[in-house]
């Protein structure tokens, strides 16, 4: 069993996807996802709070609700619409992207287990013939017959994880349609921390460099993307990372029951508890 534990490790582009696979596919892995950041949905990413009472669960739904937004003002999604979803997990935001608008989503995820959740759940549904999973590596590079595919490409957390961000922010154009809209969140080092400061973070997740906001602003506008643009939620990093330790403290016996060990949950905690603390302190994470 994994530890979940990279310590003092930052991934060359040739390791990640492995150290990616191992950090959400394992079976002790997807149940702490599910609890610590699904709240027991279906979405595994940071939440925006419309109130302090929020808790992991309806505040990554809020995240879903403001993304797919952005995705629709820039190009409005119809029935006719065809979305990629990169890094689409256990298929939380492709399900409400068809249930909301109507469309066909492809979701591209490199978790053999996540997807198939992400089926089952689609199925469970009854949105499954408009939800196609494909089992892939993106920092493989995308199918060359996706070229101009889709209309609109969305991802929650995820470029994290990218070998190459500046490649794939071009792979990724190369596969939207003319006047297509890309609209993604990831967490980033603040501009102005450096990797030191962000230790806490990458000691438990597999990650190349953390970008930056200016960073991701320069690299979309050199590969040719236009009017780009950054919505800031990093104020509500600290509350989301305390709501992942309430869960940790909630639901330690449930998950050690269903096969998460001690030793993996402590290591989150202790992680999770500094995460706060120096996000509280000092705002090295960023995050929009």
């Amino acid at each position: 069993m994994s530890t979940g534990d990279f310590k003092g490790k930052q991934f060359k582009e040739t390791e990640v996807a492995d150290k990616v696979v191992e950090q959400y596919d394992l079976a002790h892995a997807r149940i702490f996802y599910k609890y610590v950041m699904g709240g027991g949905g279906m979405d595994i990413h940071y939440g925006a709070f419309r109130s302090a009472s929020d808790g992991v669960f309806e505040s990554s739904k809020e995240t879903n609700k403001r993304l797919l937004t952005t995705l629709d003002w820039m190009r409005p999604i119809t029935e006719k619409s065809l979305v990629l979803d990169l890094g689409s997990g256990h298929g939380g935001l492709s399900h409400e992207l068809i249930k909301t608008y109507g469309c066909k989503v492809i979701g591209v995820n490199i978790s053999p287990e996540q997807n198939k959740m992400n089926e089952e759940e689609a199925k469970r549904l009854g949105v499954g013939d408009k939800n196609e999973v494909v089992l892939a590596n993106f920092n493989d590079g995308l199918p060359a017959d996706w070229t101009g595919k889709f209309t609109h490409v969305v991802s929650c957390e995820v470029f994290c994880h990218a070998a190459s961000k500046p490649g794939l922010l071009a792979d990724l154009k190369r596969c939207l349609a003319p006047g297509g809209a890309l609209a993604f969140t990831d967490i980033m080092g603040a501009d102005g921390a450096n990797e030191k400061a962000l230790k806490d973070f990458t000691d438990r997740n597999a990650t190349t460099e953390m970008a930056r906001p200016s960073n991701y602003r320069q690299m979309l506008k050199d590969v040719g993307y236009r009017e780009v643009s950054f919505l800031d939620m990093s104020a509500h990093l600290v509350l989301y990372f305390d709501n992942m330790v309430k869960q940790i403290n909630t639901h330690k016996a449930d998950m050690m029951k269903e096969g998460v060990s001690e030793e993996y949950l402590a290591k989150w905690l202790d992680s999770l508890t500094q995460r706060v603390d120096i996000q509280r302190e000092h705002e090295v994470f960023a995050w929009g």
